[in-house]
């Protein structure tokens, strides 16, 4: 497995991201309604200060001392920063609202705000919201809610550093095991279950079950794998779950028949809360205790709460046997994974041919043997294994000494990078060629072997290189930094 602290620092800080999501609330408040163009910003940093002052999410996470960057589609705006960078400015009236004191604008999104995560803006630890193109049908409520998902990760990262699931796992992590995939729903469909009953009994056999079939499926797995899910749902299970409260709910949906073989980390963000959520049922007082004591998980902390069910099934302390599903419904959730499985395959095929197929401009860079790319941030909710390598969509920054490039879905664009391995890790072992695809026309500039391409979304600059265009491909060619 692919190990080091460097690795889980660079996909923690560049590449985690949070869906936009929470479900309404009583106070949700029409984003339409109440942030007139140009004022969205404001109107979401707003709602962050009142749910901050409302309740505590956690015990000792203060959102209000922590900076927001928030990118509306027309500006970066920067709140509570003790020293914003170069080209940011106070914000002051300007006749679509009153004054936001401490608030700092940046004209057009700045460099460090690439998604909804978290970045170093001027040596600060800063959250970030990119509230450009998701506003359908968002509240400022939910926006609120997501920037408070992302501050966070910034007091995990002071407080928690240990919350952090190796993103280089999830890319060798068994997704075409049809047993594991199995009981894998099987742990779903308990915790849906769990959730949703109204009887503290019934809720508890469920959650009992799940944990069962939990236990089962980690014990046939590389221990690598459980300890990729277990450290996740802390890092983005906790934040789903300050989230979820933030949006105004007490639970979590995890989708009937659970999700996709290959969305491992997808579902984290379903069951991490979900655990939470059951926690907050049979263990009032246990955030307490986590952050007293980080080293442990949350499934560990429920099996405590709820006492391990022995063999025969029935409950410690208890004569009723545990809920249980139907043989025809483990039958019909074996006989899905099992079809599932068999697709994973043809789906990497498909999405390899529907890359190889994208239209427009595409720009290939093929590092030297001895010089390969190594990642620099990507979108882990936004890489697919394929035939070949791996598909990016929406973000990827790959570099090395001879230079860097950028690809960033904004606005209208919609590009995708195919990159291929050097070694037995598809990306962690460096990278000997990456092609991006969907590109406008890109401008090249080729001189004195200086090498710079730009397109919308689209950024590369490399030294001591070639660069060569055949109809409309551009080829470059980095030689080793001298």
């Amino acid at each position: 497995m692919i190990a080091g602290w460097w690795l889980a620092l660079l996909l923690l800080v560049a590449g985690q991201t949070s869906p936009v999501s929470g479900r309404a609330g009583p106070a949700n408040r029409p984003v339409a309604a109440a942030a007139p163009q140009g004022q969205l910003a404001l109107a979401v940093e707003a709602e962050v200060e009142r749910l901050a002052n409302e309740r505590s999410f956690w015990p000792h996470f203060q959102p209000l001392e922590i900076p927001l960057a928030v990118y509306d589609g027309e500006r970066t705006l920067l709140f509570r920063h003790p020293a914003p960078p170069e080209g940011f400015a106070r914000v002051g009236d300007d006749g679509g609202g009153a004054a936001s004191p401490g608030a700092f604008a940046f004209t057009g999104r700045h460099p460090a705000v690439t998604s909804n995560t978290s970045a170093d803006l001027g040596g600060t630890v800063t959250a970030t919201l990119r509230a450009d193109g998701q506003l359908d049908g968002k509240s400022a409520t939910d926006l609120a809610a997501v920037a408070l998902h992302e501050s966070f990760h910034v007091f995990q990262r002071q407080h928690h550093a240990g919350w952090a699931g190796n993103e280089g796992d999830l890319f060798l992590y068994p997704v075409d095991d049809a047993r594991l995939l199995a009981l894998r729903r099987l742990e779903s469909s308990a915790l849906r279950r769990a959730l949703a009953a109204g009887e503290a009994a019934r809720a508890a056999g469920w959650a009992r079950l799940a944990l069962g079939f939990r236990r089962e499926r980690f014990a046939a797995m590389e221990p690598a794998f459980p300890a990729y899910e277990r450290l996740s749902e802390l890092n983005e299970g906790l934040a789903t779950y300050v989230q979820t409260l933030a949006a105004g709910a007490t639970t979590v949906d995890i989708p009937e028949g659970d999700f996709p073989p290959v969305k491992v980390r997808d579902r984290i963000y379903a069951v991490g809360p979900a655990l939470a959520f059951l926690l907050d049922r049979f263990s009032p007082g246990w955030q307490a205790a986590l952050q007293a004591d980080d080293s442990q998980s949350l499934d560990g902390m429920l099996e405590a709460a709820l006492g391990r069910a022995p063999a025969d099934g029935t409950p410690d302390g208890e004569s009723e046997a545990l809920p249980s599903f139907a043989a025809d419904e483990i039958a019909a959730i074996e006989r899905t994974a099992a079809q599932d499985v068999a697709a994973v395959n043809v789906a990497r095929t498909a999405r390899r041919k529907e890359f190889d197929g994208k239209a427009g401009w595409r720009v290939v860079v093929q590092a030297a043997a001895d010089a390969p790319l190594w990642p620099q941030g990507f979108d882990p909710l936004n890489v697919e294994r394929v035939d070949g390598g791996v598909v990016h969509a929406r973000f990827l920054e790959l570099g090395n000494d001879s230079g860097r490039l950028q690809m960033l879905d904004e606005q209208a664009v919609d590009l995708d990078a195919f990159t291929e391995g050097v070694g037995p890790h598809p990306i962690f072992n460096g990278i000997r060629r990456v092609t991006v695809a969907g590109l406008a026309k890109p401008v090249l500039d080729s001189k004195d072997g200086e090498v710079s391409l730009h397109a919308p979304g689209f950024t590369a600059t490399f030294h001591h290189a070639r660069a060569e265009t055949t109809g409309t491909t551009v080829l470059v060619t980095p030689e080793p930094a001298r």
